[in-house]
């Protein structure tokens, strides 16, 4: 069986990546230079962490759209995905979950420890319920690996009946995972009385955040199977997404139940989906290429570097004058990039080397039934 392989890099993809990430760790530092610049960053309240998820859907539904449809044992099939997923995801979380601990139980980060500490390791601080001990931006690495887990369980199941073909049980698993997060904020939204509820109940669990990869995924499934339309769609969506977009931001942010509390997330979502018809077929960056390509395999790593970062050199960026406070952010963000790299290139991707050589593993294990495969047989799509 061929190994799975990653998607050509895309430069727009790669554009839409690095800017995301920047933009995240800017929301969660921009307080530090709050004495002289009160409003910054000077633009619309985004969810970027959504655009994360949606561009996450999008990347990893092209790659479960070929796995599907590759002839072989099933079982293969999604253990060769989920391998190459928890390569990619897993050294790095688990890495950073034992820093956060140690800075913690130091006294250099706020937070605090305890017998509940150890769901952590298994993705259930955040999954139903709010768990807010510590490390609280893992929440969103919850919601990807449980993503990346449950949507190719799902469209795999559904692959044994005898009905249901790859591409159809994966658009099945698609509108599930865009319709059960909305029930999901409707069973908990009575828990929401103000902005600090809503973040937990509604923002930061699994399952009510899963309709964002869930959109990406559809528009996999779209650009996939409806080429021309997808082509011809780039600009009116782009439009229409960034005009989406704005309209969101300037809304207030419910305080208790309602329609907005329940379809927010959703819209936003949708409205990043607009987004990749233009940047998915933005192929040419030019000179730009290389650098954004090193931004964007670095984001991951920077999402988990610039927390520990502020913790231990955030007070160091604050001054009375304006252009030193500037010049100490700018050495800030390049620094968090600078260790970000350092770790890509020392852990993360010495792990992600492996995915191939395990895949190897993975169909030597299953020979026997890859050769009972007859060779004249077609593959199911």
């Amino acid at each position: 069986m061929p190994s799975q392989r990653t998607a050509t890099r895309i430069f727009g993809l790669d554009v839409l990546r690095a800017i995301g990430g920047l933009m995240v760790v800017v929301a969660h530092t921009g307080h530090l230079v709050a004495d002289h610049w009160p409003r910054f960053p000077p633009v619309p309240h985004i969810d970027w962490l959504a655009v994360f998820f949606v561009l996450s859907g999008f990347l990893i539904g092209n790659i479960l759209l070929d796995a599907l449809a590759r002839p072989g044992p099933p079982l293969l099939r999604l253990l060769d995905f989920l391998q190459r997923r928890w390569l990619r995801t897993l050294p790095n979380y688990y890495l950073f979950l034992l820093l956060n601990i140690l800075l913690v139980a130091f006294g250099l980060a706020p937070g605090m420890l305890s017998r509940a500490t150890a769901v952590y390791a298994v993705f259930m601080q955040n999954f139903h319920l709010p768990l807010d001990l510590f490390f609280w931006e893992s929440w969103s690495l919850a919601v990807e690996e449980w993503f990346y887990l449950l949507f190719p369980l799902l469209a795999f199941g559904l692959m044994a009946l005898p009905s249901l073909r790859g591409s159809t049980s994966f658009l099945w698993v698609c509108l599930l995972f865009i319709l059960f997060p909305v029930a999901a904020r409707m069973g908990v939204a009575h828990h929401v009385v103000d902005e600090s509820t809503r973040n937990i109940w509604v923002q930061k669990l699994v399952i009510t955040r899963l309709d964002a990869p869930g959109y990406g995924m559809l528009a996999a499934w779209v650009a996939r199977h409806h080429r021309v339309f997808w082509r011809l769609l780039r600009w009116p969506a782009l439009a229409c997404g960034i005009g989406l977009l704005l309209f969101l931001a300037t809304l207030a942010r419910p305080a208790g139940p309602g329609a907005l509390l329940y379809g927010m997330n959703s819209l936003e979502a949708f409205a990043t989906a607009l987004l990749l018809p233009l940047f998915s077929q933005w192929n040419n960056g030019g000179a730009w290429a290389g650098t954004f390509r090193l931004l964007s395999l670095t984001t991951y790593s920077l999402y988990l570097v610039h927390m520990p970062m502020l913790y231990l050199l955030g007070r160091y960026v604050p001054g009375p004058v304006a252009w030193s406070c500037a010049a100490r952010y700018g050495l800030f963000l390049a620094g968090a990039w600078a260790v970000a790299a350092l770790v890509y290139v020392a852990w993360e991707r010495r792990f992600m080397r492996m995915r191939d050589p395990a895949g190897r593993w993975l169909a030597r294990r299953f020979a026997a039934p890859v050769q009972a495969v007859r060779p004249s047989s077609t593959p199911r799509p």
